[in-house]
């Protein structure tokens, strides 16, 4: 994984308190084929991967993007895991399965399971005007300038590739959001 760091408090917000949640978040975005991951630890990205597996559905594939989830899940201690879901119409029996399997994988390690949908992702981190896929990727270059040799070689993939990257950063920065804005208005009342 590709260690990077962005506060999520410095870019959106200089007067939110320093009282934030402590936890580790992992953000995945992922389809039958390929897995996005992006870790937070408390509102800072410190590592992100981008996983293929191009074997065709099967049990063994299953085990193989879980034991990459554990590896994971074991290295950086995480407490929530936030995941990307695409609209119903875009999920096969295959990504069910999938979900469930993570879903599982979480339960039985106590980590905190959250579903938030592209659509959510898009709202919050695309461009207000134009919701496209492109104007995603460029907002969340502007908020982690890393990502910016991603950004450039998604734009000339003929297939897109690196798009579960992005989603993922994008899910693991929504919840850490999610959680601390429902957080600090408790605090506030």
């Amino acid at each position: 994984m590709n260690k990077k760091s962005g506060k999520l408090e410095e870019l959106y917000s200089h007067s939110w308190s320093t009282n934030i949640m402590e936890t580790t978040i992992l953000g995945l975005s992922f389809s039958t084929r390929m897995l996005g991951l992006a870790v937070f630890q408390s509102n800072t990205l410190i590592d992100y991967s981008l996983m293929l597996h191009k074997e065709i559905w099967s049990p063994q594939k299953l085990d193989s993007v879980l034991t990459s989830l554990a590896s994971c899940v074991e290295s950086y201690t995480i407490n929530d895991i936030a995941l990307s879901i695409p609209n119903g119409y875009h999920q096969t029996k295959d990504f069910k399965e999938l979900v469930c399997a993570i879903e599982s994988f979480a339960d039985s390690r106590g980590i905190r399971v959250m579903q938030y949908t592209a659509k959510e992702l898009y709202r919050r981190f695309g461009n207000p005007l134009k919701r496209t896929r492109n104007a995603f990727m460029k907002r969340l270059v502007m908020l982690y300038p890393e990502l910016g040799m991603y950004y450039d070689r998604e734009i000339l993939n003929k297939n897109k590739y690196y798009i579960k990257l992005f989603e993922a950063i994008a899910v693991g920065a929504y919840h850490w959001l999610e959680q601390n804005g429902k957080q600090m208005e408790s605090g506030a009342s």
